[in-house]
């Protein structure tokens, strides 16, 4: 069975989606057990984004052998609000990664 892919009309859309703001998006912080803590990510996020919804800063926690990985959803008031927090949350220690 051979397919056939029809390219005709379609557009190639390059970079981010296009968002409006304030956007309220996920930030996922995986990192070390014994070294990450919440309320690090925590205290991160409200000096860089300012107040936030209560609920939305009480993270969901998973772990996974000797990794946890803490779930927020944040509001990021402008395009330029995202960057500096993240580089801010990779210097934490016992951090890994962020989704």
């Amino acid at each position: 069975m051979r397919l056939a892919w029809h390219t005709r009309g379609m557009r190639v859309i390059e970079g981010k989606p296009e968002m409006n703001y304030p956007a309220r998006v996920p930030l996922k912080v995986i990192g070390q057990m014994d070294l990450l803590r919440v309320d690090m990510v925590v205290e991160l996020i409200l000096a860089h984004l300012g107040p936030q919804e209560e609920s939305d800063l009480q993270a969901q926690a998973n772990c996974k052998g000797a990794f946890i990985s803490y779930t927020f959803w944040i509001t990021l008031p402008h395009d330029q609000a995202e960057l500096p927090l993240r580089e801010a949350i990779q210097k934490l220690p016992g951090v890994v990664m962020q989704l």
